[in-house]
């Protein structure tokens, strides 16, 4: 479960930014820079998502 569950949240988190970077002709990749509020809201997704599957396998054990 834990190889799935991490697993899942990369391609997540991932995703967004596969599909935004641009190649301009004879340069380099450009990819969109990411402010300090969207990395502390995907911090607060992944934190919310391992503590979602922690309180599930708490309460069944």
């Amino acid at each position: 479960m834990k190889k799935v569950l991490a697993s899942a949240v990369a391609l997540v988190a991932t995703a967004p930014a596969s599909f935004a970077i641009t190649v301009i002709p004879g340069g380099t990749p450009q990819v969109p820079e990411i402010s300090a509020l969207e990395g502390t809201a995907a911090l607060a997704v992944v934190a919310a998502v391992v503590l979602l599957a922690w309180e599930r396998r708490r309460k069944s054990a």
